[in-house]
């Protein structure tokens, strides 16, 4: 069914204003835990070179002293852990977020129209009904199991380069066919897939194995974006 344009563009105006509702803050409040991990992570980073700076004046004025050894613990031992821990709690947990994922500018029609509640493409029908709580783009994009993560944040560092250096070209296309076990993952339990008479008993073999792709059916994905968008 296709909404009428007036319709649309009000649809399209409300999620707007949701999405930049700004609510009061609570009295006393201090922050988010990420805001504190940000911050901390950010002091120790500077601490740590300020400490670097004032033991290579003293090296290069004294020598390697007793001293300066009990001074360099705390930047080459003591704050490298502090700031890995700080940087993986908050830079691994943020860059799940859709923010972090439109904030590349090639990215950013695919985020809008995520949140386009008019949209009929997959991934704002699972955005709008919440069929994800959080974290949409990551939960689609990420396989499971233990190294998980890990090839996202691989793959990320790769599309990252790429879009710095312009190696990309629109429209933008995936890597390697979209695997049904993501799908799956959040589906293949539910009553309304079991049920459904689009996945008869005797085809439920080829979704599994993945000889016959969601996406055949179910689609499309995102929309085609032909013109880059602007920084």
């Amino acid at each position: 069914m296709t909404l009428p344009t007036g319709l649309t563009t009000a649809l399209a105006s409300i999620a707007a204003a949701e999405n930049d509702l700004a609510l009061p803050r609570p009295r006393g409040w201090i922050g988010t835990t990420d805001d504190w991990a940000r911050g901390l992570g950010i002091a120790f980073v500077l601490l740590a070179i300020a400490l670097l700076a004032l033991a290579w004046g003293r090296l290069r004025r004294a020598g390697l002293t007793p001293g300066l050894k009990e001074l360099l613990i705390l930047p080459l031992v003591v704050l490298p852990p502090a700031i890995v821990f700080f940087g993986y709690s908050h830079g691994i947990e943020s860059s799940k977020s859709i923010g972090s994922c439109g904030s590349c500018h090639v990215m950013k029609p695919y985020l809008a129209d995520l949140q386009n509640p008019a949209s009929q493409t997959l991934a704002a029908t699972h955005y709008k009904n919440r069929y994800i709580q959080e974290n949409h783009c990551y939960t689609c994009h990420t396989d499971y199991g233990m190294f998980g993560t890990v090839q996202a944040k691989m793959a990320g560092l790769g599309h990252v380069t790429r879009n710095l250096t312009g190696a990309y070209s629109l429209p933008l296309k995936i890597s390697h066919p979209y695997p049904n076990g993501r799908c799956l993952a959040c589906h293949g339990d539910s009553q309304k897939f079991l049920k459904s008479e689009a996945h008869p008993k005797e085809d439920m073999p080829k979704l599994v194995s993945g000889e016959t792709s969601c996406l055949d059916c179910h689609g499309p994905a995102h929309p085609t974006v032909t013109k880059q968008a602007l920084r």
